[in-house]
């Protein structure tokens, strides 16, 4: 079963994910600023001297946290293992620390964030390189770890870039401290299920005050508890809440002890008018549901949690399933049109296209008879959404769909480019997208896409217009080698980047007569953009390769 936790911004909501999945279960935070994604992390030459484990600073435990060590991982690089509460291969920023627990046989560790911190997280283990003691992402208070008298640990602050950048903070290790007690639904089977009818709504008031993480989910926890007599759209919102919970779960459970978890369509924190989350479940089984009210470090005290029922096919969006596609005209060129997948629920299980399967549960379906023997599918994420789009195209038809090909770059935020050879001109093709993070879809789950005839569909590819005469590309579509027209400079610095953005091709050329030659053959076929930068200016030109 697959452990997930999330990180949302006051107008990002994140899940997220499947970038991939973090930590326990699915979470949502609201750091003060948008995320700054890096997917292999800031300049690694600043890096602290404490970037390694075997250059872990030494701290002693203290009798309080009044004078806290300062610390700063902006420019850290990864050392150690994954951190079992966190993603897998995650490439994490950490800084390493080192303490003796002396007589204490319970430690308490205070992670306090800067303002330029957006994720945040700490393991404990004993050794370097050693076994795991502790590990917990986003604390909000001291916590306390049990530990063995009169041993050496390692301490180590990280910040995972997929959900936010690193910065300066403070921590400390102390003796224990007392916490409050736990409220009486701090287990899911202190929760009371409340009959849930279609139509109606049930409103839980609690307060999850010294919740603690009962169940594992790598945060404390109080817990309510619905259920329904038949299948249903759910909406679960804290509507109400004040002052407003930033920081919730976004996944309900099947049954107590925890299994079979159910994630959400989408969700947002607009919808409650007061800046609370609300997040929806498209066609949830009649069952007993358990929901995790989060005690984050914006999340804690009273509570208000609203749960509605509706009839089936209430929330989801028309295009759902495959019965539901929606037929997408063919073009010579990409003329995006804007959809969305919000509330949408999984149809089939996500596919491996090269950078691991990734999560389903959002995925919608479209169709288009092919024009041409070749095709392109573009799905651009929307500027203020947060997607890593898969595109997944089959023959056949619903309910006998046979697999053809499937594009996913790994690259979030990024235009995603299918590219179909062999297609028979006139047959119907089906084809889905879903976001290959868990839940990534956001406040704006949005989206422009295009089919095009052609290899390349070159949507979310800039491109420079070229009445200037700063630079033309011809032949264009090329089969690998191409000229460059530019403004006449003798040096001529040359980027092809792909269509996530990424850079495959770098050169540097003097220009005769303004002219250039490039031999592009080792790329593969589809849509680029060649940057040309010449006599201090750029210019950006698409170019096709078939």
């Amino acid at each position: 079963m697959k452990h997930i936790v999330l990180l949302i911004t006051t107008l990002l909501i994140a899940l997220h994910g499947n970038a991939q999945q973090r930590g326990a279960w699915t979470r949502l935070t609201a750091p003060a600023k948008p995320m700054h994604l890096a997917a292999h992390g800031p300049d690694r030459g600043n890096a602290p001297a404490n970037d390694d484990c075997a250059n872990a600073e030494a701290i002693t435990v203290a009798v309080d946290c009044t004078t806290p060590i300062a610390g700063n991982n902006a420019d850290a690089t990864n050392d150690g293992a994954d951190a079992s509460c966190d993603d897998p291969g995650a490439d994490l920023l950490d800084v390493w620390y080192t303490f003796n627990s002396g007589p204490e046989d319970t430690v308490a560790v205070t992670l306090t964030p800067g303002p330029d911190m957006e994720d945040w997280a700490f393991a404990l283990y004993d050794g370097c390189g050693g076994a795991e003691v502790a590990c917990v992402i986003v604390p909000f208070a001291a916590l306390n770890v049990a530990v063995s008298p009169n041993t050496d640990y390692w301490l180590r602050v990280y910040s995972n870039p997929t959900y936010g950048v690193g910065g300066a903070f403070t921590v400390c290790v102390t003796g224990p401290v007392v916490v409050a007690p736990p409220p009486a639904n701090d287990e899911c089977t202190g929760a009371v299920p409340q009959a849930l009818a279609i139509g109606g709504t049930v409103t839980f008031q609690g307060d999850n005050t010294g919740a603690t993480d009962t169940e594992a989910l790598g945060q404390g926890s109080a817990w309510e508890a619905f259920t329904l007599a038949g299948s249903a759209d759910i909406t679960i919102d804290y509507c109400g809440t004040a002052p407003t919970f930033s920081e919730y779960f976004v996944v309900v459970f099947a049954s107590c002890p925890l299994s079979g978890p159910v994630y959400p369509g989408s969700y947002d924190t607009t919808a409650c008018g007061d800046g609370n989350g609300s997040m929806c479940f498209s066609g949830l089984p009649a069952g007993t549901y358990y929901y995790p009210v989060m005690a984050g470090a914006s999340s804690t005290g009273p509570y208000v949690l609203n749960v509605t029922a509706e009839p089936l096919g209430t929330n989801a969006v028309s295009n759902d399933a495959c019965t539901g596609a929606i037929p997408v005209m063919a073009t010579t060129s990409c003329t995006p049109q804007i959809f969305s997948n919000g509330c949408a629920s999984q149809s089939l299980p996500a596919t491996d296209c090269g950078n691991g399967a990734g999560e389903a549960n959002d995925d919608v379906w479209y169709s288009f008879m092919a024009t041409s023997s070749d095709m392109s599918i573009g799905v651009l994420p929307s500027a203020s959404g947060n997607m890593d789009p898969v595109i997944e195209l089959f023959n056949g038809s619903c309910g006998s769909l046979v697999f053809l090909t499937c594009a996913d770059a790994g690259a979030q935020n990024a235009p995603e480019d299918l590219q179909a050879s062999g297609l028979t001109v006139g047959a119907t093709y089906y084809f889905r997208v879903y976001d290959h993070r868990l839940q990534y879809s956001w406040i704006d789950p949005t989206y422009e896409l295009c089919v095009v005839e052609g290899l390349g569909s070159g949507l979310g590819l800039a491109e420079t217009p070229s009445s200037a005469g700063q630079a033309v590309i011809y032949p264009n579509p090329t089969d690998g080698v191409f000229t460059l027209l530019t403004n006449g400079s003798s040096s001529v610095a040359i980027t092809v980047l792909d269509a996530s953005g990424r850079s495959v091709l770098n050169t540097t050329r003097n220009a005769n007569a303004g002219l250039v030659q490039v031999d592009a053959t080792s790329l593969q076929p589809g849509a680029y953009v060649v940057r040309c930068t010449s006599g201090g200016v750029v210019a950006n030109e698409r170019l096709v390769i078939r």
